[in-house]
C-alpha cells in the first residue's frame, strides 16, 4: 500500500529511471547517517528547519532516520556517521567567512563542539561505527570517507539525514562519481526554506529547495526512496 508521503513523492519527483535492483547485497551496503545534528533538526536549534512546501520539518525527519539506522544494525548493515561544522578557531571557514561573517565568531552555533553541532538525542554511534567530522558539504571532502567505503568493498551507499539541498546532494554526487549506487531516503531529511518564515511567504506543495533537490538527485545521482520503501528493500534482501 502506498503511503501519503510516497504519493507526494511520486507526484513531485519523476522516479521512472532507476538503477537499484529489487534486492541488494546487504554485505556491500553502507547506511550513512549524515549530519543528524541539533542545529537544523532539533526545534531548539539555531538554524531549525520548518516544513516548507509539504517537505518534512527537521523534527519530522528524525523518526524515519532513526528507524532505518536501527534496521540496518539489526540486519548487520554497516552504519557510518558524519558531523558538519566549523573549527571554533576559524581555521577552516574559508570563503564561507566572507558570505557569513558571524560564522567566524568563537561561539558560533555553526561550530563543532557546540550543542548545536552535537547529534540529536537518540542518535548515538555504536562501537565500530566510524564518525567523520567535516567542514564542507560533501562527506567525501577532506575525510577518510572514501577510503572507508573502498576498503569495505561497498557497492550501495544509502544516505539518511540532512540537508536535502546541501550536504545530501553533494555527498550523493561525489558517491555516484566514484561508482557507488546511491540511495537517498527522502523522508529522513529536509531542506531550508526558500522564503524566510518571518516574511510570511508561503511555498506551494511540491516546491522549494527540498523538492527541487530531490528532483535533481533522482535525475542525476541516486534513486530517491521513502523510508518504507528502503525498509522493504532491506527486508527482501535479507531473505534467502
Amino acid at each position: 500500500m502506498t503511503t501519503p508521503f510516497e504519493e507526494k513523492l511520486d507526484k513531485y519527483v519523476d522516479r521512472s529511471h532507476t538503477f537499484i535492483p529489487d534486492k541488494i547485497d546487504l554485505s556491500r551496503t553502507v547506511v550513512h547517517a549524515l549530519d543528524i545534528q541539533n542545529l537544523c533538526l532539533n526545534p531548539d536549534g539555531a538554524d531549525y528547519i520548518e516544513s516548507v512546501g509539504g517537505a518534512p520539518s527537521g523534527a519530522e525527519s528524525l523518526g524515519p532516520a532513526k528507524r532505518l539506522i536501527d534496521l540496518a544494525r539489526d540486519k548487520g548493515v554497516k552504519v557510518i556517521w558524519s558531523m558538519w561544522g566549523m573549527d571554533p578557531n576559524g581555521y577552516d571557514i574559508g570563503v564561507w567567512g566572507k558570505k557569513y561573517p558571524s560564522w567566524k565568531e568563537p561561539d558560533s552555533p555553526f561550530n563543532h563542539g557546540t550543542w548545536n553541532g552535537a547529534l540529536c538525542d537518540g542518535f548515538e554511534p555504536q562501537k565500530g561505527e566510524p564518525v567523520f567530522t567535516k567542514h564542507r558539504n560533501s562527506s567525501f571532502y577532506n575525510t577518510a570517507f572514501s577510503e572507508y567505503l573502498t576498503q569495505d568493498n561497498a557497492e550501495y551507499l544509502v544516505i539518511v539525514g540532512s540537508s536535502t539541498a546541501n550536504c545530501v546532494p553533494t555527498t550523493a554526487r561525489d558517491g555516484f562519481d566514484r561508482g557507488y549506487k546511491v540511495i537517498v531516503v527522502a523522508d529522513s531529511g529536509t531542506a531550508i526554506p526558500v522564503h524566510a518564515p518571518s516574511r510570511g511567504d508561503e511555498t506551494p506543495e511540491g516546491y522549494g529547495q527540498y523538492w527541487e533537490s530531490l528532483r535533481n538527485i533522482q535525475a542525476q545521482y541516486a534513486d530517491v526512496m521513502s523510508s518504507d520503501e528502503f525498509a522493504a528493500l532491506v527486508e527482501r534482501s535479507s531473505k534467502d
